[in-house]
């Protein structure tokens, strides 16, 4: 007489399916099965390495920060970014000069344990270096600000400013465009751009390019932060 062996699962191989399951299932998902966009909503501590081509010395390192907010404003995604930051610790970023003013040091700072933690809290920013676009559109098709130089008189100078973000699903790309001319004059046109090249499993940092008007290269690290500390409203650029 025959019997049917039954395969039996051992209980190594049912734990390795069901962590396997549980990894699946934790990761952010998209139409189609892709990783859903970024979410930029909440607050980003900018750091900038660069070195500038039209400076009396185009060889020497130099830094900039800045905080970065992003929130949702009906359909809009508003972009605010804050060009005066504040550290407990000032270690790495500014020294006294002669005058008793802060002066910034000059090379590649980076933040150390503790500017990371006070990242992690939430830094004070000056409401007077703040300026702020909103930005129509979506994760998927990326988002843009409204621009365009409107002035047409020989005696008037106008001044314009485009924002964008695109590339939410794999390696975004942030771009601020500036215009200013007049009637009777070319347009002078900027552009910074910071074009992501990795992002960490957690989607919590962002490394890449930055790029100034041609003249400024170097690389950007974007990090999660706390919210910022703003004493009051928030004043500065233009909402259009």
């Amino acid at each position: 007489m025959r019997t049917r062996s039954r395969l039996v699962p051992s209980r190594r191989l049912v734990r390795r399916v069901f962590a396997g399951w549980l990894v699946a299932a934790s990761l952010p998902v998209a139409a189609g099965g892709a990783e859903a966009p970024l979410d930029l909503v909440g607050a980003w501590h900018l750091t900038i390495h660069y070195r500038d081509e039209a400076s009396e010395d185009p060889e020497v390192d130099r830094w900039e920060d800045r905080v970065w907010r992003f929130e949702r404003r009906g359909s809009r995604l508003q972009w605010t970014e804050f060009a005066i930051v504040e550290f407990e610790n000032r270690e790495g970023r500014f020294e006294t000069g002669s005058d008793g003013r802060p002066v910034r040091v000059l090379g590649s700072w980076s933040p150390n344990a503790l500017q990371l933690a006070q990242i992690e809290r939430g830094l004070p920013v000056d409401p007077r270096g703040s300026r702020s676009k909103g930005l129509r559109g979506s994760e998927h098709d990326g988002f843009r600000s409204a621009g365009g130089l409107r002035a047409e008189s020989t005696s008037v100078i106008g001044y314009s400013e485009s924002w964008s973000v695109e590339g939410l699903a794999d390696r975004p790309v942030f771009t601020q465009d500036a215009a200013m001319g007049s009637g009777g004059a070319e347009d002078v046109q900027g552009r910074t751009r910071y074009s992501t090249e990795w992002v960490s499993d957690d989607r919590r940092e962002l490394r890449g390019r930055f790029e100034r008007d041609g003249i400024r290269h170097g690389s950007f690290v974007l990090r999660r932060a706390g919210e910022p500390i703003v004493p009051g409203k928030a004043s500065g650029g233009s909402d259009g």
